[in-house]
């Protein structure tokens, strides 16, 4: 702080809750099976948290449980921690009971329980130069975690994750996990890394100073000085209506688990790929697939020749091929374990955003830019999806859903009466977004990089 010409000393925000409104609620099957086994059908993003859970419930090995995930219905990371005391307590049931239980869960009570994001409050001083370069920034956190600990061990982290991507010159932190009556909060896209991005955009703009080339392409490609100028205008002209401009850009770190996968041919040529993944409408099944075919059509080439003895003939059907292999007991199976490395998980993405303010308090976003550097994107047309979605429903946290609990720690807003998320008169007039593939990328997946959960964050823009 001795070093700035300008401070702003003990600023204070507070940033609320956030509901995941998927389309499907918590849902579970379980099934008793012979043996003392039990069968859960589950729309949990992560069955690995529930196979264990229903195992040490139980009282029985965790052989004998088996959870399969279909499809999650919408999860955002609600269905992550959330969703495993309704596969255990079905699981439990059917155990008992000794026939099937079926769990389904209606909003009303689904958004008593969920949690949702964690609400916080944030107090900052941050000190800059005349330049507008940014010299210290000091903040004291203090998040609410509910009832029980769930996820929120890992919100420290993640905040601090998002703001060390940029240069404060001097950064001095406090954050505090609270206890409290509420429900216990859980993950929600982006947790911690949306209200620490939110809280960088309040304390100032570093990106021009660590960020040029990113800072200039922005500019320039969603004519970002000739709006600011046509806004000043229009300001000037309008008492009672106003417009703003604003923009970021995003560093996320994406964290990914070692997971196995196992690929195997069978006996009429077709293919069975398992992955270590949970389809939750991102596009999963369908680039597991893109990847399958594209790794595949070299197959000749790459394995298959080194096994089966070679004859002189013409060209030979891919079913023929795999029948020849079977009678030569090839194995027609391959499995790996994928350990990723962090060094190359850091992706940059980079938004721009209008809207119009009226007194009234109502809001118009007239225009928002979005480019994405996506590696080399898988497909194109499922990466854009992600993209608009995760802005819009960042939409919704920063400027229209309040998720409100009163001082009994009961949850106020359970329905759509009372709980509004994004519609269509939400979506910007102009919405433009760019792909930019980056290039390859050896230690990425095919050069791909991460989609979705960055792009909720270029809401604080």
């Amino acid at each position: 702080m001795a070093e700035a010409d300008h401070k702003i000393l003990s600023a204070e925000i507070k940033l609320g809750s956030q509901y995941y409104f998927y389309m499907e609620t918590q849902t579970a099957l379980a099934v008793p099976d012979e043996d003392n086994c039990i069968v859960v059908y589950s729309s949990i993003q992560c069955p690995e948290y529930a196979h264990g859970a229903i195992a040490r419930c139980l009282g029985i090995p965790e052989h004998n449980v088996r959870v399969i995930t279909r499809r999650v219905g919408g999860g955002f990371g609600g269905k992550a921690i959330r969703a495993m005391p309704v596969a255990t307590a079905c699981a439990l049931a059917a155990y008992k009971l000794h026939r099937p239980v079926r769990i389904y869960m209606n909003h009303k009570t689904d958004m008593i329980i969920a949690g949702g994001r964690h609400p916080m409050k944030v107090t900052y001083s941050v000190g800059f130069k005349s330049d507008g370069k940014i010299t210290a920034l000091l903040l004291d956190i203090l998040i609410n975690a509910g009832i029980a600990v769930d996820v929120s061990p890992v919100m420290p982290q993640h905040m601090l994750g998002a703001l060390k991507n940029y240069d404060w010159g001097a950064l001095s932190f406090d954050i505090k996990l609270c206890k409290t009556n509420h429900s216990s909060k859980s993950a929600m896209r982006a947790p911690g890394e949306a209200q620490a991005i939110f809280i960088l955009k309040l304390a100032g703009e570093p990106f021009e100073y660590t960020l040029p080339s990113i800072w200039d392409k922005l500019a320039t490609s969603s004519s970002f000085k000739e709006r600011t100028e046509k806004i000043k205008q229009f300001n000037m002209c309008n008492k009672w209506r106003k417009r703003g401009i604003s923009r970021v850009p995003i560093v996320h770190e994406v964290s990914l688990r070692p997971t196995p996968g196992k690929v195997s041919i069978l006996s009429d040529g077709s293919v069975a790929v398992e992955v270590g993944g949970i389809e939750l409408g991102q596009g999963l099944w369908t680039k597991v697939k893109q990847m399958a075919a594209f790794a595949l059509s070299s197959i000749q080439c790459d394995g298959m020749g080194d096994f089966l003895e070679k004859e002189q003939m013409g060209s030979v059907k891919w079913s023929t091929l795999i029948l020849q292999a079977q009678s030569q007991a090839v194995n027609l199976s391959a499995s790996s374990y994928y350990v990723p490395d962090f060094s190359s998980m850091r992706y940059l993405n980079y938004g721009a955003a209008v809207e119009v303010n009226l007194l009234t308090g109502e809001t118009t976003i007239l225009q928002s830019d979005i480019i994405y550097d996506c590696g080399q994107s898988l497909n194109p047309a499922v990466d854009l999806g992600q993209i608009e979605g995760a802005f819009v429903q960042g939409i919704g946290f920063f400027m229209l859903e309040e998720y409100t609990t009163n001082a009994d720690g009961l949850v106020v807003t359970k329905g759509t009466w009372t709980y509004k998320i994004p519609t269509v008169d939400t979506i910007p007039k102009q919405f433009n977004v760019e792909i930019m593939n980056s290039g390859q990328h050896k230690k990425r997946v095919l050069s791909s990089k991460g989609i979705s959960l960055q792009l909720f964050i270029e809401n604080a823009s």
